[in-house]
């Protein structure tokens, strides 16, 4: 049996988001995949089993519509297996795999994300580094999709379109250009 305290984890982590991801509580899952409630709670938190194990873990996975073989492939660092024809289940995982048109989807809201915070009292600069850190991952993400696909997410802009450039980044561009004489 795998001991790695991390893949338990990760195991934990990606029942409790499918759980979640459909909108169940614990009790309403448990009920559905014939299991106690705290066998759901011990298989979310994560831990690594003190013996073998539990049976219940089977259950578990079979009740996010996840073939049993799925525990083990999730402990080596792969992705759970959907028991065929299961359209309850979702098809992608998002927390481990997605697609490039997937990530442009959700970049405006998380820049939507570090405006929201500046508007309440966040300061600039902090904003500032959040986005530099989306850009910077943005352009990693764009590398590995290139690569797969000619897809590219480099040129993304930042604000969305209509909306225009905010106040502080209007001023800090305004600065640069008196800056260069313009």
């Amino acid at each position: 049996m795998n001991r790695d305290p991390e893949a338990w984890k990760r195991l934990g982590r990606l029942f409790r988001n499918a759980r979640e991801l459909k909108g169940l509580t614990r009790a309403e899952f448990a009920l559905k995949a014939g299991v106690s409630e705290k066998a759901v709670y011990n298989a979310e938190k994560g831990d690594v089993p003190s013996r073998h194990q539990p049976p219940t873990l089977v259950k578990i996975s079979v009740g996010h519509g996840w073939r049993p073989e799925s525990i083990q492939q999730i402990l080596e660092g792969g992705d759970p297996i959907l028991i065929e024809g299961d359209s309850a289940s979702p098809q992608v995982n998002p927390l481990t795999t997605g697609t490039p048109s997937q990530v442009l989807e959700l970049v405006p809201r998380v820049y939507e994300f570090g405006r929201l915070c500046s508007s309440l009292g966040a300061k600039a600069a902090a904003r500032d580094e959040f986005d530099a850190a989306v850009q910077h991952l943005l352009e990693s993400v764009s590398v590995g999709a290139a690569k797969q696909s000619g897809f590219s997410l480099a040129a993304y802009r930042p604000h969305a379109l209509g909306e225009g450039v905010p106040a502080d980044d209007a001023d800090a561009i305004f600065r640069a250009m008196e800056e260069d004489g313009h």
